[in-house]
């Protein structure tokens, strides 16, 4: 048998439409939101739900910003922010309760 070549970024992110799939989370979740809104709220255009040109548009404005966003910014760029906003952007963390016990090799 002989070898067959490995792919070297085996690791590395998938992207779908642009977007790494990891970040797919924030585009869906609100599109979901717009489309499922208006049924719950009876709103209709004419003979048309609202909810399906709402989450149509909401789907292609996040799918643009995320491309946009992707042009310049690294893999992980957004969970990381939100993180940071999460712990109101200190420059570092205070320890957690766990890490506040005595290690195993610190001895009396």
């Amino acid at each position: 048998m002989r070898r067959r070549a490995t792919r070297p970024n085996v690791f590395r992110g998938l992207k779908r439409f642009g977007v790494f799939s990891t970040d797919w989370k924030y585009i869906l979740v609100p599109t979901a939101g717009a489309y499922l809104t208006p049924f719950l709220f009876g709103l209709w255009f004419g003979y048309v739900p609202l909810g399906f040109p709402l989450g149509l548009f909401t789907f292609l404005v996040l799918l643009g910003t995320f491309n946009y966003l992707r042009l310049s910014k690294p893999e992980c760029w957004l969970s990381q922010r939100f993180d940071a906003m999460a712990d109101r952007w200190a420059p570092f963390r205070a320890p957690l309760g766990s890490e506040l016990d005595k290690a195993d090799w610190i001895r009396d």
